[in-house]
């Protein structure tokens, strides 16, 4: 009896596509294959994560350079040619004013569709 039997799954490689024989539950053609696959999806994973931190630091500069020019509110437009990303927040509620509060680590404000206003910082630890 013979241990290279047919993969059951079809027997391709998700790294090179080429068909491979093996066990049921083998994956990959290769240990290399095996490790390219692995590594890229560290890297990608990796990648997507600092780009995620990078966007959500340019928000937070965004909104403390508002702060100090003590600005509340601006429009969303204005502020996405800045480079703004509505999408990246840190924390979302539903207001008790029917306004949804997002925040951007310790800066919290209010949305509408054209608009962001009611601009704060928290206070950490009464500072």
């Amino acid at each position: 009896m013979s241990n290279h039997t047919p993969n059951e799954e079809g027997g391709i490689c998700p790294e090179c596509g080429k068909s491979f024989w093996g066990r049921k539950d083998k994956q990959f053609c290769s240990i290399s294959c095996k490790n390219r696959y692995h590594n890229r999806v560290v890297q990608e994973r990796r990648s997507y994560r600092l780009a995620t931190l990078s966007a959500l630091s340019r928000n937070y500069q965004i909104l403390d350079a508002l702060l100090k020019d003590k600005r509340t509110s601006a429009d969303l437009a204005e502020l996405e040619k800045a480079g703004f990303d509505p999408a990246f927040i840190t924390g979302h509620r539903r207001g008790s004013l029917r306004h949804d509060d997002y925040a951007c680590f310790d800066i919290r404000y209010f949305r509408s569709d054209t608009r962001i206003f009611n601009i704060r910082r928290l206070r950490l630890n009464g500072r």
